[in-house]
């Protein structure tokens, strides 16, 4: 079992200079590939969070090294707080398609092994230096408990949890939304054509709680159309 415990990564810092989400003007649209999808968003949204709640459909580890800046202050925001730090604290939601036949045995009676081997065949041993790193900073998050990974699958079988959206959480409880085309990786934030639309909590209550409750209906494996389990 991974119990939570105060431990400092390598190289993460121990202090970042926290604002308040409501301290920034934040671009409602934004387009890529162009630098302000990391300016404009993800540094900023990063460097004040000590939450994040995110349906990517895709993942990658490189995410990490393309947000680098916003991460490790994220990771810093994590470190300061200790025992206090939500655990965990990056939540994901990944896709998975299978066959209708598969998604009925798993969820009947709750066999991950065909999953299972779907997943370990995504997985590639590490050849360059910094793909080891971003996996050991995954690691390291996993271990802590402060990171945790949900994987979806449709409940009919077939088809793939395609939906792109993210929520960011700062200290003082306030929230910036993101949805989009968008994947969760360094492809997806520095060479797609991809279209974002941001906003916070306080500016659009109704916008913040639709996605609020479509993520909670994903975590907790309530959506009416997806299943959800742990990464196995």
């Amino acid at each position: 079992n991974r119990r939570p415990r105060r431990v400092v990564m390598p190289n993460a810092p121990e202090k970042s200079d926290v604002t308040s989400y409501r301290d920034r003007t934040w671009k409602r649209f934004l387009e890529g590939p162009d630098q302000a999808l990391l300016e404009e968003l993800y540094v900023p949204m990063l460097a004040s969070a000590v939450r994040y709640d995110r349906s990517c459909a895709y993942f990658s580890s490189s995410i990490l090294a393309a947000a680098a800046r916003g991460f490790a202050a994220f990771i810093g925001n994590l470190l300061k707080m200790r025992d206090a730090a939500p655990h965990p604290a990056i939540r994901l939601v990944v896709n998975q398609e299978m066959p209708a036949e598969d998604v009925r045995a798993l969820t009947e009676t709750a066999d991950l092994s065909k999953l299972e081997k779907l997943l370990l065949s995504r997985f590639k041993n590490p050849k360059e230096l910094l793909e080891k790193k971003r996996l050991r900073m995954l690691a390291w998050l996993y271990r802590e408990g402060l990171l945790d990974i949900r994987v979806g699958v449709m409940r009919s079988g077939g088809g793939i949890v395609h939906g792109k959206f993210g929520i960011a959480t700062d200290a003082t409880d306030e929230s910036v939304v993101f949805n989009g085309s968008g994947n969760e990786s360094a492809r997806g934030l520095a060479a797609n054509y991809e279209c974002l639309e941001v906003s916070t909590a306080a500016a659009d209550s109704d916008r913040y709680g639709h996605y609020r409750q479509q993520f909670d209906a994903l975590w907790t494996d309530t959506h009416q159309t997806v299943h959800t389990v742990t990464l196995p």
